[in-house]
């Protein structure tokens, strides 16, 4: 008699990933706010000069909108273009990723702790969500 324990499905995986994005990158603004006393802000916008403070509930908030904007968008992939929704969904996860990097990386106003902490927060996020997400689509998507 061979025992096998049940692998989780997609829904607790991908939860669960979310849940993850959500705790690192509330690790890292612990530690770069209170550790290292970086007063972490953000640019107000494109080509702003200007920043703003950025509050741990707004980090919260932005890893699990954008954990489950990635979940919404793999599942309707996966409904509407099974075949390839695990190349499609890869293929925008790490594009937004990729482009989610040039906000921190050349926002002016932005000290050098700030940038390498917001680059952190995107990293985190794409590091725990794109495998997590992909392993959980069926092999042929």
């Amino acid at each position: 008699m061979t025992i096998t324990s049940p692998t989780p499905g997609p829904t607790r995986t991908r939860a669960v990933a979310v849940l993850a994005a959500v705790a690192a990158d509330a690790l890292i603004w612990l530690l770069a706010h209170v550790a290292f006393g970086i007063d972490l802000r953000t640019p107000d916008g494109p080509g702003s000069t200007t920043t703003s403070p950025l509050h741990l509930p707004a980090v919260l908030i932005g890893a699990a909108v954008i954990g489950l904007l990635g979940w919404g968008l793999l599942t309707v992939l996966e409904k509407f273009a099974a075949g390839r929704a695990r190349t499609l969904w890869t293929v925008a996860a790490v594009s937004v990723l990729v482009l989610s990097l040039f906000a921190p990386v050349f926002g002016a106003g932005l000290t050098t702790g700030n940038k390498i902490t917001l680059v952190l927060f995107h990293l985190a996020v794409g590091a725990i969500l794109i495998p997590a997400f992909r392993r959980n689509t069926a092999a042929g998507a």
